[in-house]
């Protein structure tokens, strides 16, 4: 976290099974600093959704939002900003349905985009340009 502070560069966190030492850590060390964090593989609940997102955090979902049983994930979907939201393949694991169990691949992206988008019941074309938006807003291309 220095370091990208230094940079004035977002970080990137993965957490499992450590949500409450995670988040506490960030709003201590990370949020003052007011530079993006991406939540990598978001698999939380929408509490956790909306902690992320009260620290002005991106959601990053991987194929996980694609499986029937994950509906803490699909709910956290739902409820985040459009302009909070990014995909990601997480490869080499967590293939989205109709993949999963196999290698994951960068191409399968799109289906993670596809289930949000129906989640949030949104067109397919609108949603990719809006988390392209979102992923060029973070790196500061826009």
């Amino acid at each position: 976290m220095q370091i990208a502070t230094q940079a004035k560069k977002p970080i990137s966190i993965h957490t499992r099974d450590a949500w409450d030492d995670t988040i506490a850590l960030l709003r201590t060390h990370w949020a003052p600093t007011g530079l993006p964090c991406i939540m990598h593989c978001f698999t939380g609940n929408p509490d956790q959704a909306r902690q992320a997102l009260d620290l002005g955090f991106y959601l990053s979902f991987s194929g996980v939002v694609t499986y029937p049983k994950a509906t803490d994930v699909h709910a956290s979907a739902q409820m985040a900003p459009l302009d909070r939201i990014l995909v990601e393949t997480d490869a080499p694991y967590l293939a989205p349905i109709p993949y999963r169990g196999k290698r994951n691949e960068p191409s399968y992206v799109a289906f993670t985009a596809k289930r949000v988008a129906a989640l949030r019941g949104m067109d397919m074309e609108e949603f990719g340009e809006a988390t392209v938006r979102n992923f060029e807003r973070l790196i500061g291309t826009t």
